[in-house]
């Protein structure tokens, strides 16, 4: 009974690691389109800055950018979304491994490492290092929404802003500013937990509250 028991568990393993393999998939697919929307609105505004064919060139110049702004800060969401449900999967298939089909530490698949310390050189340019690709990937949407956001808020204050100094100062921190509120969880759900209004419907899903710093 426990052999079976042990099977039947291996099984959901199994399929919990292909759901893992489907949503790295899924997100890479996704963030090629965002990536490719990103970069055509931006070569279109470049387009509209070089051309001298465009009528009232100033007024098609803010659907762009506010366009541009829009994919951006939906690329961003969806980075730090990818990064909130990796996580999840992650700390699922350790939970998998480690308590409930019970392996020993030096058996487990995705809850152990070769060498921490093999191949992690800052310094040497032909050597790998431990950056979190994630991670990165947040960071760089984000700095792409902050262009966006940065060119948008210039362009539009330019019209009652004669100083330029001033006027990047204010451009950087009402960028920072914007970004920040419509990211900003306004409600709650009936776990009194953050919620977007973009939120994925994880009440039907039952909460093992399992630490992500717990020792494993």
């Amino acid at each position: 009974m426990k052999k079976k028991r042990k099977e039947i568990l291996f099984e959901k393993y199994k399929l919990l690691v292909a759901a893992r393999n489907f949503h790295y998939d899924n997100f890479s697919k996704w963030l090629t389109y965002f990536y490719v929307a990103n970069a055509a609105i931006f070569v279109g505004y470049i387009q509209v800055l070089i051309s001298d064919e465009i009528p009232q060139k100033e007024l098609v110049k803010i659907p762009i950018l506010l366009f541009g702004f829009i994919a951006g800060l939906l690329l961003f969401w969806s980075s730090k979304g990818y990064y909130y449900w990796n996580i999840n999967f992650i700390m699922l298939v350790n939970h998998y491994e480690k308590t409930l089909l019970k392996w020993k530490k030096d058996e487990r698949i995705y809850s152990m490492f070769a060498n921490k310390k093999e191949q992690n050189n800052y310094s040497n340019i032909v050597k790998g290092a431990n950056f979190s690709t994630s991670k990165i990937a947040i960071l760089f949407s984000y700095l792409i929404v902050f262009s966006w956001g940065n060119l948008l808020i210039y362009y539009l204050i330019s019209f009652c802003i004669c100083s330029i100094s001033f006027r990047i100062l204010l451009t950087l921190i009402l960028s920072v500013t914007l970004i920040l509120v419509l990211s900003f969880p306004f409600h709650k759900d009936k776990y009194d937990n953050p919620r977007h209004f973009l939120w994925s419907n994880t009440d039907p899903l039952y909460d093992l509250k399992i630490k992500q710093d717990k020792d494993s």
